[in-house]
């Protein structure tokens, strides 16, 4: 698993993803020309939509339940 400078795991971390959104959109505010911005508005979209299938799998995945013998 990838870690970031933070120590957050990356694989599996929707926060992590839904920050690098945020900093991919700023990046393509202050981009120079139209293709750098237009790469950084791409990252953004792929970053949001791994956030998002990352926090649906999150809310589907069965709750493990602890059974004494």
């Amino acid at each position: 698993m990838d870690q970031t400078e933070e120590g957050d795991v990356t694989n599996d971390n929707p926060e992590y993803y839904e920050r690098r959104a945020r900093e991919e959109a700023e990046a393509a505010d202050s981009a120079k020309s139209a293709e750098a911005a237009s790469a950084h508005r791409l990252l953004a979209i792929e970053y949001e939509a791994h956030a998002r299938e990352l926090r649906r799998r999150t809310k589907t995945r069965p709750k493990l339940t602890i059974r004494s013998a």
